[in-house]
C-alpha cells in the first residue's frame, strides 16, 4: 500500500481550506517579507499538509478550543481558554513539516492571526548571526511568548490603518520577528554580534538622505539596506544605535517634518500634504501628525 504523502501549500493555498475568507489580508498590500491574514472561522479540519512557508499563528479571542493536532504521525490535543488567550500564547508550524488538525465538536468559533515568513528571508537574517547554517525552527504549540503576540497584532493595526503604504512597517517587524525567532525557536543557537558603535557617518548619511530624498513614496526597508549594501537586520540595528530610534520612526518624523513646510501653504490641502508626505489617507496622516507634534494639521495652521 502506498503512503499517502502530504500536501505541500503555498500561504495563498491556506485560503482553499478555511470555511470562511479571511476578514483581513496583506495579499494587495505588497508586503514582501511576510503575508499577514486574520480569520475567524467555525469548526474546521484541515487535512494533512507541508507548509511552504514558517507559520506564525497568533490565537484570539475568548471562547473555548480543543482541537486534534498531529504532526510526524503524532497527535495531541490542544486547548485554548480564555487565560491563553490573555496571556500572548503563540504556536509556530515550521516550513516543510507535514501537519493536521480537526476541531472538537464543541468548538463554536476559531479567531487567529496568521503570519507566513519566507524560510529565504529568516536564512537571510540568520547570516548576520555567527551560526548561519541552514535554518531549522521548533514545532511550538500554545506557548507564551508576548512578543510575538504584540508583533501580530502592531502588524494588524499598520494593515487596517495605512494598507498599502505599511510595507516598511511590515518589512521591520518581519525583521524583528525572523531574529527573534532564530534567537528562541531554532534547532540551532544563533547569536547576533553586537556593534557598539553604530552606523560609520558615511552610511548614516546616506541612508538619511535616501529616506529624505524618496519621502513621499512607498519606502520599503529592504530599499534603504540595499542602498547601503548591508542587511535589513544590521541596518534597523545600527541606525537605532545611532540615532536612537527605529529607521520607521526616524521615516515617519521626517515626513511630519516636510507636511509641516506644506501646512505654511494655504493653497495646500491636507488630503494633498498627506498624499504628498507618503502617507496612506488624511486619517493616517492625522494620527502620526499628532503623535509627532501633539496636535492635530488643522491646529498647527492656526498655530
Amino acid at each position: 500500500m502506498s503512503v499517502k504523502e502530504p500536501l505541500v501549500i503555498g500561504s495563498i493555498d491556506w485560503q482553499k481550506f478555511m470555511p470562511n475568507s479571511p476578514m483581513l489580508t496583506s495579499y494587495q498590500a505588497g508586503w514582501s517579507s511576510i503575508l499577514l491574514e486574520h480569520y475567524r472561522l467555525p469548526l474546521m479540519d484541515l487535512p494533512e499538509v507541508s507548509n511552504l512557508q514558517h507559520v506564525v499563528v497568533i490565537p484570539l479571542g475568548h471562547q473555548a478550543v480543543d482541537f486534534e493536532f498531529v504532526a510526524e504521525g503524532r497527535s495531541q490535543t490542544v486547548s485554548y481558554r480564555e487565560k491563553d488567550y490573555t496571556s500572548g500564547c503563540i504556536e509556530i508550524y515550521p516550513a516543510e513539516l507535514p501537519i493536521s488538525f480537526h476541531s472538537h465538536p464543541t468548538v463554536k468559533a476559531m479567531e487567529a492571526i496568521n503570519c507566513y515568513i519566507e524560510p529565504t528571508f529568516v536564512a537571510q537574517i540568520a547570516h548576520e548571526s555567527v551560526n548561519p547554517d541552514r535554518v531549522e525552527l521548533l514545532l511550538t504549540l500554545k506557548k507564551a511568548d508576548l512578543l510575538i503576540h504584540q508583533l501580530g497584532l502592531a502588524l494588524r493595526s499598520s494593515l487596517e490603518a495605512d494598507g498599502a503604504r505599511s510595507r516598511f512597517y511590515a518589512d521591520s517587524m518581519a525583521t524583528a520577528l525572523s531574529a527573534h525567532l532564530l534567537l528562541y525557536y531554532s534547532t540551532r543557537k544563533h547569536h547576533f554580534r553586537e556593534h557598539e558603535d553604530g552606523l560609520p557617518k558615511q552610511k548614516l548619511r546616506q541612508a538619511i538622505e535616501y529616506i529624505q530624498a524618496h519621502l513621499g513614496e512607498n519606502l520599503s526597508l529592504s530599499d534603504i539596506a540595499t542602498e547601503l549594501g548591508m542587511s535589513q537586520y544590521y541596518f534597523c540595528h545600527l541606525f537605532k544605535r545611532s540615532t536612537g530610534i527605529s529607521p520607521h520612526q526616524f521615516l515617519i518624523h521626517q515626513r511630519v517634518e516636510q507636511a509641516k513646510q506644506l501646512l505654511r501653504q494655504p493653497e495646500r490641502t491636507i488630503t494633498s500634504v498627506a498624499m504628498d508626505c507618503g502617507f496612506a489617507n488624511q486619517s493616517h496622516f492625522a494620527k502620526c501628525f499628532r503623535r509627532c507634534t501633539g496636535m492635530n494639521p488643522n491646529q498647527f495652521r492656526k498655530s
